[in-house]
């Protein structure tokens, strides 16, 4: 993702919204409306990034030689590597709370609960992926914009009651689960 178009991505960011939304309209519980949401939210924060590229671009392309030059190729700059680092990341931008964080490179997880490393060994984070049948299809969207856009999300969480909680359980304690903004 180092040559970005950021009109299209615009674009594929607010066409996934609006899906989002629609899709939302099928949910039949609060875990999954709230995850909507935080994915609408997000979609959101794109959005807003790549709108103020394009703003910068054009102005730029408008005014080549204007005292703000510097600082719109600086923005535009900044944004790719936002995009880059703070979207890229390669186990997805989590949907849900989710404590354990895996390090691929150096086949390392971390549990933000205990504050500790551990090697993978062979054994796969105790995280819990949430999937397409409690998320009213999300899950289906979530790797569309995967290949469209190059930026992913996750459903892993990190509560073990999602091994044997259904659809008709406490949806206070669904909400709790949401991800949060950080």
């Amino acid at each position: 993702m180092s040559d970005f178009h950021y009109v299209e991505l615009y674009a594929k960011f607010a066409g996934f919204r609006i899906m989002v939304m629609a899709n939302r309209l099928a949910c039949g519980d609060d875990l999954s409306r709230a995850v909507h949401d935080t994915l609408i939210d997000k979609l959101d924060r794109l959005i807003a990034l790549t709108r103020g590229v394009v703003a910068a671009e054009r102005e730029l392309a408008l005014n080549p030689e204007s005292p703000k030059a510097d600082d719109l190729g600086e923005a535009i700059w900044a944004a790719g590597h936002e995009l880059t680092d703070n979207w890229g990341d390669a186990d997805g931008n989590d949907l849900l709370r989710n404590d354990v964080y895996v390090d691929w490179a150096t086949k390392e997880w971390y549990d933000a609960r205990t504050g500790q490393w551990r090697f993978l060994d062979g054994y796969l984070p105790p995280r819990i992926e949430i999937e397409d049948d409690r998320l009213n299809g999300l899950c289906a969207i979530l790797r569309q914009i995967r290949l469209e856009t190059g930026i992913s999300f996750n459903t892993y969480t990190t509560d073990p009651a999602w091994l044997t909680r259904g659809e008709d359980d406490d949806p206070e304690s669904d909400e709790a689960m949401c991800a949060w903004e950080g």
